[in-house]
Formats: C-alpha cells, sequence, structure tokens
C-alpha cells in the first residue's frame, strides 16, 4: 500500500508540476482517498503490484512494444484516412492474459493504439473495432499478439517463473 501511495503521489506531482505545499496537501489527501476506495471496492486488485518491481526490465519490454505499436500504426492510421478506402469491423480476439490488472492494461494498451478501440472484455473474448483498408486482412491479430506477449511476461505467475 505504500508502494501504491508514493506512485500516485508521485505520478500527482509530476502531472501537476507544483510544489506549492497546498498542491502536496491535495496530492497526499488524493492518494489516500483512492487507495482507500481501491480498497473498499476491489479488495482482491492491488493497484500497484509489488512484482512489476522485480520485473522492471520486462516492463520495460513491454513500454517499448507499445510504443513501436503506437509508431507503426499511426503511420498506418494517417495512410488509410488519407488514400481514403477504409473500414471498420468489430473482432473478437480470444486472450491468455489470466490477471485481471493485466487484462486491464492489456485492454488500454488496444485502445491507445492508433486504428483500434477495446469496446467489451467478456471470459477470455475480447471485442475490438478496427479500422483497416477495404478488402484487406490488417495487423489486429499481430498488434494484440505482441502487446499480450511482452505484458504476458511482465505478468507471469510465481509458480511460472521456474519454468
Amino acid at each position: 500500500m505504500i508502494a501504491s501511495f508514493l506512485v500516485l503521489l508521485f505520478l500527482w506531482l509530476a502531472i501537476g508540476r507544483n510544489s506549492d505545499p497546498w498542491a502536496i496537501a491535495i496530492g497526499i489527501v488524493s492518494a489516500v482517498v483512492v487507495l482507500l476506495l481501491q480498497r473498499r471496492l476491489f479488495p482482491s486488485i492491488s493497484l500497484f503490484p509489488l512484482r512489476l518491481l522485480c520485473r522492471v526490465h520486462y516492463l520495460v519490454h513491454f513500454l517499448l512494444t507499445l510504443c513501436i505499436r503506437f509508431v507503426i500504426s499511426t503511420i498506418h492510421t494517417s495512410r488509410l484516412i488519407i488514400l481514403g478506402g477504409e473500414e471498420g469491423q468489430i473482432i473478437a480476439l480470444p486472450i491468455e492474459i489470466d490477471d485481471p490488472f493485466a487484462r486491464f492494461i492489456l485492454l488500454n494498451s488496444i485502445t491507445l493504439t492508433p486504428s483500434t478501440i477495446s469496446l467489451l472484455l467478456e471470459g477470455d473474448l475480447l471485442y475490438i473495432h478496427w479500422l483497416r483498408k477495404k478488402g484487406s486482412a490488417g495487423d489486429w491479430q499481430m498488434i494484440k499478439k505482441s502487446l499480450e506477449r511482452s505484458l504476458s511476461s511482465v505478468y507471469m505467475r510465481r509458480t511460472d517463473d521456474r519454468r
């Protein structure tokens, strides 16, 4: 809980860029309120899992993968829109990640990637809206697989570490 508090406070200060005592006090109070609400509403989910500290290199790999997918997808989406002939499609993709927080990150990472928007996670199926060129197969599966593969190494369970 202390690690989560420190992360939230750091984010508050980094985003606000204000070292005024009142701003710091509001950040402290806000972090405490968020943590208490999170603990009350979602008792089984940790806001900042400590196992991430042991796997920083995997986390950096995931963030690099996300950035690369973001750049490639931005270029592809811009090209589609400028040249025309794009169409939207809703597809269902099976996901293999079990951790609820990792699923949340995957959902938001796919939404952050241009040309894709996560719509619904139901069981092990992820429904996304995907923008593609008419009649093409596209790279939606490559986007999902690359993000899921690098994210699963971050959230690997302790029993899987021994393999």
